[in-house]
C-alpha cells in the first residue's frame, strides 16, 4: 500500500493536513501563472521569429562559464581490481559531499533572464548557494530537464529543453557530478540528450555523468572518480521517460530500473551495480523515483532503497517528487546506508520547498567499510519574483523574511516566511538520529 498521503508519525497531522492543503492550493495558482507566462512567452517569440529569427534573440555565448577543469583529474578512471590501499597507502581517508536536487528549467526563467539581461550568463542565479558547491570534494545536481541548447528548439513544460550555457553556470558554481537520467531525459529525443552530455565531457572534463550516455561503450564503463584516494562509483537510474521509447538498438542510451508499470528491473541494477563494486571503493547512486508533490517515500522507494543497502551502496541520493522527503540511515550488520529519499527542485518555477544534502564520507583501507560524519539536510528556496522574471537559489541560512517579503508566492497572498519554511521542514523530517536537520 502506497502510504505518500498519510502524515508522519511524529507530527501533528492536523497541522501537517494544513500545510500539505495550502502547498497544494499555491501549486494551482502558479500552474495558472506559468501557463498564462509560457503563452505571452511564445507570442513573443514568434515575433521575433518574424523580426529576424530566433539566433538573434538566443545568440550562443562560448565564454560563459570558462574551462572549469582547473587541472583536476578527468571524472572517468582506469579500471582496478580490489584491493586497494588508498593514495600514499594510507589506512584512512575521507571526502565531503554536497548535493541538490532537480535543475528544472522552466522557460520563464532563461528566456526573462535574456530579454533583461541581453546575455546568457546565468551564473548569478546560483550565486548566493554557489559558496557551498566550491568547499566540498564531490558537489551533485539533478538534470531534471535536458540542456540540448538551440539546435533542439528551446522549450518549457511539458517537453523541456534548456539552454547549454545553463551548464556553464552550473560549472562554475563548482558542481562536478550531473545526474542527466530523468524522465525527462528524451523530450528533446536521443540527439538532444547526447548533445548535452557530449557539451559536459568535451567542455568540463572533470564534470561526471551518469545515468544516460553518448554510446554503448560509455554506458558499459562504470563512473569512477577518485577522491582523496578513495575510488567513488558513481550510478543513476530513473523510474521511465514519460512515455518516450529509446529508439531500437539503444537500450543502453538510459538507465530505467522500472521494466513495466509494476516491475522494477532489479537485473540492471543488480549488474551495474556489481561492475561498479568492483573497480570502486565506496558508491553513490542518484535514484529518480516516488510520486510527485508527495512529502513520504513510496513502498517501491524503500523497497528500492534497502535492494541497493543489500548490494553494498554507500548513499542515495533521490530526486522527482519536486518537494523534500525524509532522510535516514538504512542500518544492516553487513552495511549502512544513508538515503535522502527527495530532495525537491534546486532551480524552478514553482513553489515547492527544497534542500541540501552535505556529509562526510570516511572510508577504512583495512576494513572496506565507510562511516558518515556531519551529516545535514539544510533547507533551501527559490526565490522567484513577483512578475516572474527573477530567480535566485538560496539556503535557509541566507533566506529571510526580506526575500520573503519580495517573493511571488507572497504576492499570491500566501504564506512562504522563514518560519513556515522552518515548520515544514521539521515537519517532514521530525528528529532522525545522527543526522542534523538544519533550520537556522
Amino acid at each position: 500500500m502506497n502510504s505518500s498521503n498519510k502524515a508522519p508519525q511524529h507530527v501533528n497531522k492536523e497541522a501537517y493536513r494544513e500545510l500539505r492543503r495550502k502547498a497544494r492550493r499555491r501549486r494551482r495558482i502558479i500552474r495558472a501563472s506559468l501557463l498564462t507566462v509560457t503563452s505571452l512567452i511564445v507570442i513573443a517569440l514568434i515575433g521575433t521569429l518574424v523580426w529576424g529569427g530566433l539566433s538573434i534573440l538566443f545568440p550562443q555565448n562560448a565564454s560563459a562559464g570558462g574551462d572549469a577543469n582547473g587541472g583536476k583529474k578527468p571524472a572517468q578512471v582506469a579500471k582496478v581490481e580490489k584491493p586497494h590501499k588508498g593514495l600514499n597507502g594510507e589506512k584512512q581517508s575521507s571526502f565531503t559531499f554536497t548535493g541538490v536536487g532537480d535543475n528544472l528549467l522552466h522557460d520563464t526563467i532563461f528566456v526573462y533572464f535574456e530579454q533583461d539581461n541581453g546575455h546568457r550568463d546565468f551564473r548569478e542565479l546560483y550565486a548566493n548557494t554557489k559558496p557551498y558547491f566550491q568547499d566540498t570534494d564531490l558537489a551533485y545536481v539533478n538534470f531534471e530537464t535536458v540542456c540540448a541548447g538551440d539546435e533542439f528548439g528551446l522549450s518549457g513544460y511539458p517537453s523541456f529543453n534548456g539552454p547549454l550555457e545553463m551548464m556553464d553556470a552550473l560549472a562554475d558554481s563548482g558542481f562536478n557530478w550531473f545526474s542527466v537520467s530523468s524522465n525527462h531525459s528524451l523530450d528533446a529525443g536521443m540527439a538532444g540528450l547526447q548533445k548535452e552530455i557530449s557539451y559536459a565531457h568535451e567542455r568540463f572534463p572533470h564534470i561526471s555523468t551518469t545515468g544516460a550516455f553518448v554510446s554503448e561503450e560509455e554506458a558499459s564503463t562504470p563512473v569512477v572518480r577518485e577522491i582523496n584516494g578513495i575510488r567513488v562509483g558513481l550510478a543513476g537510474f530513473t523510474y521511465g521517460l514519460n512515455g518516450y521509447q529509446k529508439p531500437e538498438g539503444a537500450d543502453w542510451l538510459v538507465d530505467v530500473y522500472k521494466a513495466g508499470e509494476e516491475t522494477i528491473d532489479y537485473d540492471l541494477m543488480e549488474r551495474k551495480l556489481a561492475e561498479l563494486d568492483a573497480v570502486s571503493d565506496v558508491q553513490i547512486v542518484s535514484m529518480h523515483w516516488g510520486v510527485e508533490y508527495t512529502n513520504d517515500p513510496t513502498d517501491e522507494q524503500r523497497e528500492v532503497a534497502r535492494f541497493l543497502n543489500e548490494q553494498g551502496v554507500e548513499a542515495i541520493i533521490g530526486a522527482h517528487p519536486h518537494v523534500i522527503q525524509p532522510v535516514e540511515f538504512i542500518e544492516t550488520p553487513e552495511q549502512t546506508t544513508l538515503v535522502y529519499y527527495s530532495l525537491g527542485n534546486f532551480i524552478s518555477a514553482q513553489d515547492t520547498q527544497e534542500t541540501m544534502a552535505r556529509f562526510k564520507m570516511n572510508y577504512d583501507f583495512n576494513t572496506l567499510k565507510a562511516s558518515f560524519e556531519n551529516v545535514q539536510f539544510i533547507p533551501t528556496v527559490t526565490w522567484i519574483s513577483p512578475d516572474l522574471r527573477q530567480y535566485r537559489t538560496l539556503t535557509i541560512r541566507e533566506y529571510n523574511d526580506d526575500w520573503a517579503a519580495g517573493h511571488f508566492i507572497t504576492a499570491m497572498g500566501m504564506d512562504l516566511t522563514k518560519a513556515w519554511v522552518q515548520d515544514y521542514t521539521r515537519m517532514v523530517c521530525g528528529s532522525p538520529e545522527n543526522i542534523e536537520i538544519v533550520v537556522e
